[in-house]
């Protein structure tokens, strides 16, 4: 059986409400924070997880998540620079060992492959799936 996994999933969107899902349902102790109750209703009611409301930008917050204790942060929040500030802090400063921001801006994400993180970039996934699916060749480099 494979190891529970302590997850803090920053941000309700519909990626960080299908991710919480996902893992809660897995048995995965999951805690989901977001600033707006309305997003974080839309985990739904068989949500097996905790809830916060709050700003996940705050260490604060993050404490209060029991972010020491956690295995995995998923910054999941509709802004690039959010996730990589909460990103950095979840690594930086309080040693989570799996940190996974969504970030759109290529910019943000060399910043933070250089840091050792490992992004999330939809449209990088996006492409490389579309190739995997098509069997076409790709030209030039990879973004």
């Amino acid at each position: 059986m494979a190891k529970r996994a302590r997850i803090i999933v920053v941000g309700c969107s519909m990626f960080g409400t299908a991710v919480a899902r996902a893992l809660s349902g897995a048995g995965h102790d999951v805690i989901a924070v977001d600033m707006q109750e309305g997003a974080l209703d839309a985990l739904g009611d068989d949500f097996d997880g905790e809830i916060i409301t709050g700003d996940g930008k705050s260490a604060q917050v993050l404490e209060e998540c029991g972010v020491r204790e956690a295995t995995h942060l998923v910054a999941a929040t509709s802004d690039d620079a959010a996730n990589l500030l909460i990103a950095e802090v979840a690594s930086e400063v309080f040693g989570v060992p799996n940190v996974l921001p969504l970030v759109e801006d290529e910019a943000f994400v060399e910043i933070l492959e250089d840091r050792g993180i490992e992004p999330i970039c939809p449209h990088r996934i996006c492409e490389a799936e579309f190739f995997r699916l098509t069997d076409l060749a790709r030209g030039g480099e990879t973004p």
